[in-house]
């Protein structure tokens, strides 16, 4: 088969049919000042869904990124019950969205609730996991550096992290410190856990790589609308 010709199928579930409903509204897309382009992709990284699952296009990057971690042609609802995975220690910082219910059939798995849990200072032992997994949540950590050392000190040396966070592909990273608070989750919202620090842009690797993971690798679907990242620690 051609490449043009292979056909798009969910990451999370193999389904092969989407459904776009529009999520972004006009106040974020200025508060983020927002390009006409940007905002068509992004709204398709949170609005276009697998309709078996129910997943979007953001957790169906953050599925293939963990299929890539763990070198799978998943789907990931196949690779959580293989026998190969009875022994994988897994964190989810935060509930991955429609992945939860499928990442906590995982034997070992361990949610850390965000906010409740502060990212800058989780409370395990070092090395304690294979795998780290959050979704859309570092953006709202107020030193996301500080949070992926972190991540990257309860991993064990041959695991990995696995997240995904709103990329802005064509600029680089900005702090809001000194912009209007901006809010994430739904239009009207100031929920203290959804506040924004970090807009990421192309440059989100480099703060990856700062926190000491000596790999990092962007693992797409849809581009530009989704990005998974996987940072390893050898």
């Amino acid at each position: 088969m051609h490449e043009s010709e292979v056909v798009e199928f969910c990451h999370v579930c193999g389904g092969r049919e989407f459904k776009h409903v529009p999520v972004l509204w006009p106040a974020l897309v200025s508060a983020w000042g927002l390009s006409e382009d940007e905002s068509r992709y992004i709204d398709i990284q949170q609005g276009t869904q697998c309709v078996t699952c129910g997943s979007n296009v953001r957790s169906i990057a953050l599925a293939r990124a963990i299929m890539r971690l763990g070198d799978s042609d998943g789907p990931l609802t196949h690779f959580v019950s293989a026998p190969g995975q009875a022994s994988l220690r897994a964190l989810e910082i935060n509930e991955a969205g429609s992945l939860h219910s499928i990442l906590r059939r995982l034997p070992g798995h361990t949610l850390a609730s965000y906010p409740e849990c502060d990212m800058t200072s989780l409370p395990f032992p070092d090395g304690a996991f294979d795998i780290v997994i959050h979704s859309d949540t570092l953006e709202h950590v107020a030193d996301p550096l500080k949070g992926l050392k972190e991540c990257r000190r309860v991993l064990d040396d041959r695991g990995g992290l696995v997240f995904t966070v709103p990329v802005v592909v064509g600029r680089l990273s900005r702090s809001r410190t000194t912009l209007p608070a901006s809010y994430h989750g739904c239009e009207g919202s100031e929920d203290p856990g959804m506040l924004v620090h970090t807009e990421f842009g192309a440059d989100v690797w480099a703060l990856v790589i700062s926190a000491g993971f000596l790999s990092c690798e962007l693992v797409p679907f849809r581009f530009p609308a989704g990005l998974g990242i996987v940072a390893r620690s050898t």
